[in-house]
């Protein structure tokens, strides 16, 4: 039985930026493994629905690391390597054909697409976004395809749309909710963004949900609750994700809905257990309460964090939450967490594509911010008053 001082279970985001964070902090060789489900070595999520789906980078392109980066710093990684089950007491992890033990465990299990069980939702050409090759499929299948159907209005649904709809496939969103992405959105930024994607082609079909996907083999129809079917060569579904949790039901790890429970230094209930990335229902140090966050950057900062504390560094993680997007020919980013806003404020133009949306609390307190071909300062000034509890004066917010 292999034995190591540290474990990292997962190979995604989070364990590629952990395997750095760990050089950094002077890891011997031969302390490290990583074991991977899949063949890959950890990449960047990111351009799968963005410059990978479209083309524009390669798989080499993409990679956190090298793969001699791992070889040269004596960590091992173990591709392919599904571990079965966990043995929390023995402090040990079971593959088919091996066991490893550890001595501080980091999981960056992430998580996995939410799936359709309807009828026909076996046919070839539907396609759930989440690793590489999912990517490959879905950009090889859209060379071909004449019209695509993509399931889901969010931020998966958004960013495939734009890609297939600008290689030149025509496609429609559809989606249960009455706007784009309306647990995020305002209303007026809703209606921003379906006016855009209307106008670059994309078919918009709010509160349709589908009932079944029909064809010989390949789909070739999605059928939705009012009646109306859809020719579709390809459908890609985004509508949603749950967590990879499964291999930890029934052991003494404190879950909620599926996630691992950190508290502020990504420690589990375990003792040398911790965890990070989409696995995690973590104390923000911020927001004074438990988040969950499913976004690149938060796993990347987490797994880098986790690592610093395994290895002595116990500092408590405070990170305003970030993410970025990539929308046909727009960029937009957003920090912090909207959930418990009284108000929004606009800052420029809606109409014209140059604006800022910021969600202020009960108090006026910043909580949330996101910019849109907008000056710097507000790059620049919205991740620091988020994180510093700042309050908004009202005159600045008329701009």
């Amino acid at each position: 039985m292999a034995s190591y001082k540290y474990v990292i279970l997962g190979g995604g985001l989070a364990a590629g930026y952990a395997a750095q964070a760990f050089v950094e902090q002077g890891v011997a060789p031969g302390e490290l493994c990583i074991l991977s489900a899949e063949e890959t070595v950890p990449y960047e999520r990111p351009p799968l629905s963005k410059k990978f789906l479209a083309g524009e980078k390669t798989a080499e392109e993409i990679l956190i690391n090298e793969p001699s980066f791992y070889e040269e710093n004596g960590i091992e990684l173990k591709l392919g390597t599904p571990v079965k089950s966990v043995h929390f007491d023995e402090k040990r992890l079971y593959a088919d054909d091996e066991a490893v033990s550890y001595e501080k465990l980091l999981i960056v299990t992430g998580s996995q697409p939410r799936t359709f069980d309807l009828p026909g939702s076996d046919l070839d050409n539907i396609f759930y976004l989440r690793q590489i090759g999912d990517s490959r499929r879905i950009r090889d299948a859209a060379q071909e395809a004449k019209k695509a159907v993509i399931v889901g209005g969010s931020f998966i649904g958004m960013e495939t749309a734009a890609v297939i709809q600008n290689g030149g496939t025509a496609a429609t969103m559809v989606f249960p909710g009455e706007r784009v992405w309306k647990s995020f959105f305002t209303p007026e930024m809703s209606a921003y963004f379906e006016d855009y994607y209307r106008e670059k082609g994309v078919t918009i079909l709010p509160q349709e949900e589908v009932t079944a996907f029909r064809g010989n083999g390949r789909v070739g129809e999605v059928e939705l609750k009012s009646g109306r079917r859809l020719t579709a060569d390809m459908v890609v579904c985004g509508i949603g994700v749950v967590p990879n949790s499964t291999l930890f039901s029934g052991n003494k790890l404190e879950m909620e809905k599926g996630r691992i429970v950190v508290n502020r230094f990504l420690e589990t209930n375990l003792p040398d257990v911790y965890a990070a990335g989409d696995i995690t229902h973590y104390q923000d140090v911020i927001f004074d309460r438990h988040l969950h966050v499913e976004h690149w950057d938060n796993a990347v900062e987490q797994g880098r964090h986790a690592a610093r504390v395994m290895m002595g560094v116990r500092e408590p993680y405070e990170h305003v939450p970030y993410f970025f997007s990539d929308v046909f020919d727009l960029s937009y980013e957003f920090w912090g967490d909207t959930t418990n806003a009284e108000k929004t404020v606009v800052r420029g133009d809606l109409a014209n594509g140059r604006f800022s949306t910021w969600w202020l609390g009960e108090d006026g307190r910043l909580l949330a911010a996101f910019v849109m071909n907008r000056p710097d300062e507000e790059r620049e000034n919205a991740p620091e008053w988020i994180r510093n509890g700042r309050k908004i004066p009202a005159d600045w917010m008329k701009v």
